[in-house]
């Protein structure tokens, strides 16, 4: 019987890694697999070039994969280099062994090795099988908890009153220097937050299909910027692939293609198509949460019967933001974060600190 290997992946298996993609769908009340264009890693690398995965492999077959992002962010208002971890999965029949923790030792060890201090990753809530890796056996360090986590798919059919007391509008290069300054003092409000400079942002503008400048916009108070936020459609990156819908969703698509005779309503989910969807990101604000309520609400209403499904919101469950999203209509999905350090005794300070952690862009991909 053959052994299982890790090693680094490389462009070539490509091929292999979208198969191993498609044999691993999430399952949910939508079951989708994760399809990534041009290649697996394209996004990766235009983020972060010294992004990696490390693949298993059983003779020339890849049934497992695990990948590492990095940003610079702070803990507890001191610079890090941080990674991020994803698209860890494991082809079905290797799921009951040790594979997974093979590929997450690996890469933790790798990790250890490089200059990166600490890696945050994050696990769905319902799935109870990772939660393994961060206890601190098998050699694998242990590993803080730093709270659940929100996914807030916003279901664009109502149209949202907006506070005409905010001005909308795309923001300038001239606004960069303000829209970098309010993302510093909104991280500010974080125990843990991404480092989100003019040249990082000038980056995103400049390579990152659908983030130019044109894809933001701003909330304006007596002329000053109080919000901001991203409005990204990533599918030259990333699709999911619809597969199966729960009970629940199948009545939820009848009726809006019912109602779709009489009003505007959603793009429809259809089996074997994309999900089209639309993220909320690189979002902050000046105190005012109000601001960032109203541009969510603007996007809202530019999306009542467009062509996307949903709008995707991330943030962390206890985030205040999400007292302003009550009247929307959407569905939630939760996942638990987790970070794991070179050195340890911060996890206590991390405790003991009541603020959350702000999402990178690298951890919404």
């Amino acid at each position: 019987m053959s052994t299982i290997h890790v090693r680094l992946a490389d462009d070539a298996d490509n091929d292999n890694i979208i198969s191993l993609a498609e044999r691993c769908p999430q399952e949910g009340m939508i079951t989708f697999f994760i399809n990534r264009t041009p290649r697996f890693n394209t996004l990766h690398r235009l983020l972060d070039p010294g992004a990696w995965h490390f693949v298993a492999c059983k003779e020339n077959r890849i049934i497992g994969l695990v990948g590492i992002t990095h940003f610079p962010g702070t803990i507890l208002g001191r610079e890090h280099k941080l990674g991020y971890m994803l698209d860890l999965r494991v082809e079905e029949a290797f799921r009951s062994g040790i594979t997974a923790f093979r590929l997450i030792k690996t890469a933790i060890d790798h990790i250890r090795e490089s200059d990166a201090d600490m890696v945050i990753a994050n696990f769905l809530k319902e799935n109870r099988r990772p939660l393994v890796f961060t206890s601190g056996r098998g050699g694998l360090p242990e590993a803080c908890h730093l709270g659940t986590n929100r996914i807030f798919n916003i279901i664009p059919i109502r149209r949202m009153r907006l506070d005409r007391r905010f001005e909308i509008g795309m923001p300038g290069e001239k606004d960069i220097p303000g829209i970098t300054e309010l993302y510093r003092k909104y991280a500010s409000g974080f125990k843990i937050a991404p480092v989100i400079s003019e040249e990082r942002l000038r980056n995103y503008a400049h390579s990152i299909d659908g983030l130019s400048l044109s894809n933001f916009l701003v909330a304006r108070e007596n002329g000053k910027i109080k919000a901001v936020t991203a409005v990204w459609d990533e599918h030259p990156y990333k699709s999911y692939q619809v597969l199966k819908l729960n009970r629940s969703i199948t009545v939820v698509t009848a009726v809006l293609n019912i109602l779709s005779r009489f009003m505007k309503v959603p793009h429809p989910i259809r089996l074997n198509e994309p999900l089209r969807q639309l993220s909320l990101l690189l979002y902050a604000h000046d105190d005012c949460p109000e601001a960032l309520d109203n541009l969510f609400r603007h996007v809202n209403n530019l999306n009542l019967g467009s062509e996307y499904t949903l709008i995707m919101l991330y943030a962390q469950e206890k985030d205040e933001i999400f007292r302003f999203m009550k009247k929307y209509i959407g569905i939630s999905v939760r996942s638990e974060m987790y970070l794991f350090a070179k050195d340890t005794s911060v996890y206590e300070e991390l405790k003991k600190d009541p603020n959350g952690v702000m999402f990178d862009f690298s951890m919404t991909i």
